[in-house]
């Protein structure tokens, strides 16, 4: 079916907005019938609210004929990177917002009276000019990779670094990249090693799940498998054949990381996941001036001393005099002598 203008459904809604007429009395049970699916209305209109750096956001909707009920009909598809960096550049301008308050209001509550009709949207909210958006003033020179389409609806859409109409599908170069994690800075976490996570992945909830444990800290689930009888273990202090009876309990951790070598019942080992045990530990460090080189000496790291020999060499050390004297021939030259050290976009990976 092609297009509506707005105005036709705002007519719709304003012309049924006293059901009392006689005309519409075969209305009334469509529009109870349309409550079932008021949840998924508001929804759909949460989900494609305006975000803070945009001013208005047009939407197509999706209407009854009687206007019993609306929807967006859109989805709000988004490149991860693009949002988090906008989500990130809004932190820095919700603090300094809060400080000036420019772009909200405080709200009195209870906004309208019981007795009140609806407000028409026409009449009340069209004309009102919104407020500006909220958008970081970004550098020319710095952000020069994502200036010109950071705060678009959909930005990139008609680009060769998405794949079409569908926004399923990104691939952004490395200047984009780099830049978009400076802007993102503010919400991305420090933490690189994966073994600071170690019981605390998605296997291990499983697990714990699966055997119906949790981790100290951790979420509770309910069990996997209900109505489990203890008696049915395979192994257990009264039917083991050399009696070794071990009064300590075994921690949960120890069940969660090693499942099946902690647990007997074999209907619960069927479930769990088991969990990487150890990464290779992360020997990158975070650098904090963007202006120092790509390979460069961290204070942080120690330096490499010269070990002592225990042997002493019987090669006597060359003097001064022989140090000096000696020279490379013209024709040697260093390995790679023709490419640079490092580029600009080294240090972003």
């Amino acid at each position: 079916k092609e297009d509506m203008p707005p105005e036709h459904v705002r007519k719709i809604i304003r012309d049924h907005g006293d059901m009392t007429s006689k005309k519409y009395r075969h209305d009334k049970r469509v529009y109870l019938g349309a409550l079932k699916y008021m949840p998924h209305a508001v929804l759909k209109l949460m989900e494609n609210m305006p975000m803070p750096w945009e001013q208005i956001r047009e939407v197509n909707v999706l209407y009854h004929i009687t206007g019993a009920i609306t929807f967006v009909n859109e989805i709000p598809w988004v490149i991860e990177p693009v949002y988090i960096a906008q989500w990130g550049t809004m932190w820095i301008m919700m603090r300094r917002e809060k400080r000036d308050r420019r772009h909200f209001k405080r709200m009195r509550f209870p906004p309208f009276d019981d007795e009140e009709p609806p407000l028409d949207y026409a009449d009340n909210v069209l004309d009102v000019e919104p407020l500006e958006a909220i958008q970081m003033e970004l550098d020319q020179e710095e952000d020069f990779s994502v200036h010109k389409w950071f705060y678009e609806h959909k930005p990139l859409s008609d680009s060769k670094f998405v794949n079409g109409p569908s926004y399923r599908r990104w691939n952004l170069t490395l200047p984009q990249m780099a830049t978009l994690y400076r802007l993102a800075n503010q919400l991305l976490t420090d933490l690189m090693d994966d073994n600071y996570f170690y019981l605390f992945d998605l296997k291990s909830f499983f697990t714990a799940k699966a055997l119906n444990m949790s981790i100290p800290g951790g979420p509770k689930f309910e069990p996997l498998i209900k109505d489990i009888n203890p008696a049915d273990e395979d192994w257990n202090e009264f039917n083991d054949i050399n009696k070794i009876i071990i009064r300590q309990p075994i921690r949960t951790e120890y069940r969660i990381a090693f499942p099946y070598l902690y647990n007997n019942l074999q209907q619960l080992t069927d479930y769990v996941h088991l969990s990487w045990y150890h990464s290779p530990n992360v020997v990158f460090i975070k650098t904090e001036d963007p202006d120092l080189p790509a390979f460069y000496f961290d204070p942080l790291i120690n330096p490499i001393s010269h070990s002592r020999m225990s042997v002493k060499t019987v090669e006597p050390l060359p003097t001064e005099d022989e140090i000096e004297e000696f020279s490379l021939p013209e024709y040697i030259e260093p390995f790679m002598k023709e490419c640079p050290l490092y580029m600009d976009n080294t240090a972003n990976g």
